[in-house]
């Protein structure tokens, strides 16, 4: 099925909602979009937790969600984590050197690593494995409470508030 009006979108995705279709605990994301426009193939490109909040990119061009989700094309996703104690001068020297989490083949492994409180860092990733922030942070000794994705690649959230979505209104540049 070849798709000729291809949709690329921005979502401040909200806190209690599943990216999937077919949700199982929460509500999806795709209800916070006109019926019609999911018809049209809509999915998202990536995921974040049901916890998690922030950009979310979603379009019914295979390709271009391919670009975002696969590892190996590089897209540098960037999260404001909450923290339940300080992040010491330790931890951010490990995260930066990378973590070997349980059941992963290589070392995830911060990009960027800025602390912008005691306890609140922005950590910028370019693979993205299950839970990895989260895991990252347990592993040197600390826990996410809450996480937030301010950007993927070229794409910022900006000013959009919670659930609400906008077009991007240029040609993807991943």
């Amino acid at each position: 099925m070849r798709i000729e009006n291809k949709i690329y979108i921005k979502l401040n995705k909200p806190h209690g909602y599943e990216c999937s279709h077919k949700p199982t605990s929460h509500e999806s994301v795709f209800a916070l979009f006109p019926p019609e426009l999911v018809k049209k193939g809509l999915q998202c490109a990536g995921r974040l937790d049901h916890d998690t909040t922030g950009l979310l990119l979603l379009s019914n061009d295979g390709q271009f969600i391919h670009n975002i989700e696969h590892p190996k094309k590089g897209i540098a996703k960037t999260y404001v984590a909450t923290l339940a104690e300080p992040l010491t001068e330790e931890m951010q020297k490990k995260l930066l050197a990378g973590i070997q989490l349980r059941n992963e083949r290589r070392p995830s492994v911060a990009q960027e690593l800025k602390l912008i409180a005691d306890n609140i860092a922005e950590i910028s990733i370019k693979s993205g494995v299950y839970h990895q922030v989260k895991r990252m942070f347990a592993v040197v000794g600390n826990k996410v409470t809450a996480l937030h994705r301010s950007k993927v690649g070229d794409y910022e959230l900006g000013e959009l508030k919670a659930g609400e979505w906008e077009y991007l209104l240029n040609s993807p540049c991943v």
